[in-house]
């Protein structure tokens, strides 16, 4: 490997560590988060909750989704041709124009909270958790902005960092308000509403962080005077909005997938499954739950995701094609190397983790795991997407996702359509549109991707050497957890099975050589740890 080479694999993999971090930590600061909330809140509160956050996605998708993907690409493009000013002109045309969407955003989720809470649930009670989320379109446009520019820069420290802070305000300042007035009003939408209300508060700080931290950067920033001259702001404005409107509308349909799946499973419950409204809106906050720990891998997966566009970007500038291949081969194979034993982990300990992070509502545990278990393969494949997604975005074809996510769209609808109005089945139909509708959409993309890059190998071969260290470790860690039931309960149990399942992953993954040398050696001291491992 040339010195030039393992520098950018360095750069590569220090980015992913980054983010991977904090997106840990965020995701750990999510649980401690919502793990109170679902045992103070009852089973109505937390589909109040659900019902507000759905629609938030929805929206702060329009308002910020293809912001940072645009910006990032455009400015690692910019940078990688020497062309600061126009890196900086594009972000400042980029903050500008989503900065009033995100405030058009969060001004229609105000003023139309009623009929949003009427439309997902019947009732127009969730009304107050929508408008406290409001707030939270705009700030979030900021944001975006702001990290799509440094993550072009391949500075990933901002988007860690205020991803953090938003965490942290919003765990403390959130279960204190959600407390405060679920203790003075009793009434478990306010109460829903107070958490919520600190989710927005959150994402203020973080928008005052990074902004702060721009202007820092900015005084130190350095053009040449032999730049060419940088484009015109109708230029920049069309090439963001070429780029940027077919990401929002993927990311809009899979965002919307979600409300439309909602909407769905609400009217065929309580249409031909029988179900009463009271049920059924806990059924939502059981399928909720479940997609919340379902999400839980996407600490390493969307780092992934999110620095192979801007270094992919900048590689296809360059028209360095061993870069462009190096690139695509080793986001796909670390994608595989953290989603496969995920999904196998959260598919045979299901119960056992839902026991333990709603250690005080087993009966709504008991609820939750099962469609857990049956959404956890779908984690394979939609970690897949999201790391093929911006593969496909650096190569230039952003419609491309767009149909894909389209047609996996219809078909989930019409897979929850059916199997939630069969009694029997009920809201494991939704969990069961989740798989189905991220496979489609997932084999669509790779059909794609090898087109664009056919040097790439399958993905399946990939996969092959990470699913044999997975399986490897179902077999060692289940009979262990079968064992130290026998002496604890189950929920208690689970805890040192899982950290005996990652190291037992981790030697399978070597063994098997899953891992290869060169990915060590590119870890901080992995020459050493490279030789330790007798790996060649």
């Amino acid at each position: 490997m040339s010195q030039k080479t393992e520098q950018k694999g360095q750069s590569f993999l220090k980015g992913t560590a980054i983010l991977t971090a904090a997106t840990f930590i965020v995701k750990f600061i999510n649980i401690f988060f919502s793990i109170p909330l679902a045992n103070f809140l009852d089973d109505e509160g937390m589909g109040h909750f659900n019902t507000a956050y759905d629609i938030f996605v929805f929206f702060s998708v329009l308002a910020s989704s293809g912001t940072p993907v645009a910006i990032s690409r455009l400015v690692s493009v910019a940078y990688a041709q020497n062309r600061k000013r126009e890196a900086d002109k594009i972000f400042r045309v980029a903050f500008t124009l989503f900065s009033g969407i995100g405030l058009v955003g969060c001004i229609v989720m105000a003023v139309f909270s009623r009929q949003f809470a009427m439309l997902m649930n019947q009732n127009d009670r969730s009304m107050y958790a929508i408008a406290a989320l409001a707030p939270m379109c705009f700030f979030m446009s900021l944001s975006s902005c702001l990290r799509g520019y440094f993550q072009g820069r391949s500075n990933m420290t901002p988007t860690a960092v205020s991803q953090v802070l938003e965490s942290l305000i919003k765990l403390f300042v959130g279960i204190a308000l959600a407390l405060y007035f679920l203790k003075t009003t009793g009434l478990p939408e306010l109460g829903a509403a107070g958490a919520i209300l600190g989710v927005s508060i959150g994402s203020f700080f973080a928008v005052l962080y990074i902004l702060l931290y721009y202007f820092r950067k900015s005084r130190d920033t350095r053009y040449s005077p032999f730049e060419p001259k940088v484009s015109s702001v109708g230029e920049i404005l069309k090439s963001i909005l070429t780029f940027a409107v077919p990401v929002i509308i993927g990311s809009a349909f899979l965002s919307a997938l979600d409300i439309v799946d909602s909407s769905v499973m609400m009217y065929r419950l309580q249409g031909a499954a029988g179900v009463d409204a009271n049920s059924a809106i806990a059924m939502k906050g059981w399928l909720g739950t479940a997609r919340k720990y379902f999400d839980l891998p996407n600490a390493v997966i969307v780092p992934i995701s999110t620095i192979v566009l801007p270094m992919l970007s900048g590689a296809i500038a360059k028209k360095e094609k061993r870069e462009i291949n190096r690139i695509s081969m080793l986001s796909l194979r670390m994608t595989l190397m953290v989603a496969i034993p995920s999904a196998v982990g959260l598919c045979i300990f299901a119960k056992p983790i839902c026991a333990l992070l709603l250690y005080s509502r087993p009966e709504f545990a008991a609820n939750t795991a099962p469609l857990l278990a049956v959404m956890a393969p779908a984690v394979i494949t939609a970690s897949l997407l999201y790391t093929t997604n911006s593969m496909i975005q650096a190569v230039g074809k952003v419609y491309v996702p767009v149909i894909n996510m389209i047609v996996g769209t219809v078909v989930r609808i019409g897979v929850v359509y059916v199997l939630c109005g069969i009694p029997e089945i009920n809201a494991m139909g939704s969990a069961v549109g989740t798989f189905v509708s991220y496979l489609v959409m997932i084999i669509l993309n790779l059909i794609a991707l090898h087109r664009m890059l056919p040097e790439i190998p399958s993905v399946v071969r990939m996969g092959i050497r990470p699913l044999l260290a997975s399986v490897i470790m179902g077999a060692v860690s289940y009979p262990v957890y079968l064992l130290l039931t026998r002496f604890m309960s189950e929920k208690f149990a689970v805890i040192p099975v899982i950290l005996l399942a990652i190291l037992v992953y981790l030697v399978a993954a070597v063994f098997t050589k899953a891992i290869t040398r060169e990915e060590i050696v590119q870890l901080p001291k992995g020459e050493k740890l490279a030789d330790k491992l007798h790996l060649k």
